[in-house]
């Protein structure tokens, strides 16, 4: 005999098939009503609570697609195996989680984000939600908003010599997401050409897919050419990353020129080259190409915000096809919301602005940090001042190990980041010194308070 008297109480506000399904999950975990008995049949249970019938078969079909009973054709419901459910224990008492850390003095390649115009970028923001919000939650094309791409297109041809329609512009999260969807793309279980030291999620982007690596060793003036083209080749001409140096012009004609001959690819990284400051920004390597076969990858993380997580990929013609076919949801994983912002941002003429006032700043910042490095002694290290990007390599004299020095300028406060993890070899050894975050009149004290772990890291 099964007693399921008390399950129901009058008296209580919860509907009274919720007041018998809670007794009867209780009484199924606990045990009281075991694996596999049969239920009484719905009639015989409103009976005895004196409820409706439509209210027991209510609770017994939410039992059953709660999975703790089961209906049997012809033959009624039945317990199921359930585990024992243990009643909610006390919820410990939260600790307090420590602040996050502070990113650290002279960072490298961080902008200062004070310098981010927020003002003109909210009233931008504004503007778009008043006169198109759909814009900012909706979109169709699978290469990104349309007015940004035919934004980055005039950008590019403004700033960078490329010639290009907003067709050939795809919308990425970030220019590391845009490299990674070319390298996946292109290579096809094939080799690449991956400059050293260089990029390390890309490095370990291709060493994940068990791809042949070949390896370009790097120096001042950027990658060395090899004797055989891979079939895909990635480099950073316009400010090598991270040694700061620019590939000439006749080395990027020949890495073009090999790749048509082999029929390879070649993917450029032009992370920050708008901020050189010595001249105008050497024409990307991209437009130099009147063969097709280089992808030129951008983003906005460098020279507008990190927050925003927008990068872009020109593709050439031949192209356009093969990449569309892989794109059907929107832009690749761009968040959709600050693309039509960012198109009026650009189109008003403010991006431009912001550009030219930031690498104003930032090239006061290099001077002094250029300045003050200059002092330091031969017996330290040394570094080539390009004139260029959001920080300086300082290539460490032997046997100084620039990890160990980083660890300990970090328990300072110190955001330097060593060299050697950008070398698979682990042979380079320096430090990664950024200087936007900083104001001029901080680098020489700041640079002086790292002299001293330089000084005690052999």
């Amino acid at each position: 005999m099964i007693d399921l008297s008390g399950m129901v109480f009058g008296s209580k506000a919860e509907p009274l098939y919720l007041q018998i399904v809670a007794a009867m999950r209780c009484r199924i975990s606990e045990g009281s009503l075991r694996i596999g008995t049969r239920l009484p049949s719905s009639r015989a249970l409103a009976h005895d609570l004196g409820v409706a019938r439509s209210t027991v078969v209510t609770a017994y079909d939410q039992l059953v697609a709660e999975g703790f009973a089961e209906s049997r054709q012809g033959a009624g419901i039945f317990v199921c195996d359930v585990a024992p459910i243990r009643p909610p224990e006390v919820p410990a008492k939260p600790i307090a989680a420590p602040p996050p850390p502070a990113p650290g003095m002279l960072l490298p390649g961080a902008p200062d984000p004070e310098v981010f115009p927020a003002r003109p970028w909210a009233r931008c923001v504004a503007r778009v939600a008043r006169m198109d919000p759909l814009s900012l939650c909706h979109q169709e094309d699978g290469f990104g908003d349309p007015e940004l791409r035919k934004e980055i297109a005039a950008y590019a041809a403004r700033w960078r010599g490329i010639e290009c329609s907003a067709e050939q512009v795809l919308v990425t999260s970030g220019a590391r997401e845009a490299l990674e969807l070319a390298m996946e793309f292109l290579v096809e279980g094939e080799d690449i050409a991956l400059e050293t030291p260089g990029f390390t999620p890309t490095q370990r982007f291709a060493l994940s897919r068990g791809w042949k690596v070949r390896w370009l060793r790097a120096g001042p003036r950027g990658a060395e050419r090899p004797r055989q083209m891979a079939k895909v080749t990635l480099l950073t001409p316009s400010h090598q990353f991270p040694l700061g140096g620019t590939l000439p012009v006749p080395q990027r004609q020949a890495f073009l020129k090999a790749a048509k001959e082999s029929g390879g690819w070649i993917i450029e990284d032009d992370f920050d080259s708008e901020f050189r400051y010595g001249g105008q920004p050497v024409p990307a390597m991209a437009a130099l190409d009147r063969e097709g076969r280089c992808i030129y990858v951008g983003t906005f993380s460098k020279t507008f915000s990190h927050a925003l997580r927008l990068g872009y990929a020109i593709l050439p013609p031949v192209l356009v096809p093969q990449f569309r076919a892989q794109f059907i949801h929107p832009s690749a994983g761009a968040a959709v919301t600050a693309q039509r912002p960012l198109a009026e941002f650009m189109a008003s003429g403010q991006y431009d602005r912001h550009i030219r006032r930031a690498r104003r700043l930032y090239a006061e910042r290099y001077a002094a940090a250029a300045e003050a490095l200059a002092q330091w002694p031969e017996t330290l290290g040394s570094f080539h001042r390009h004139n260029a990007g959001m920080q300086i390599a300082f290539h460490l004299k032997r046997p100084r190990k620039d990890a160990e020095i980083c660890r300990r300028a970090a328990a300072e406060g110190y955001g330097v980041q060593p060299l050697s993890p950008h070398d698979p070899d682990g042979a380079a050894q320096g430090l990664l010194i950024g200087f936007c975050q900083s104001q001029a009149g901080e680098l020489p004290g700041q640079l002086a308070g790292l002299r001293r772990f330089v000084e005690d890291g052999i």
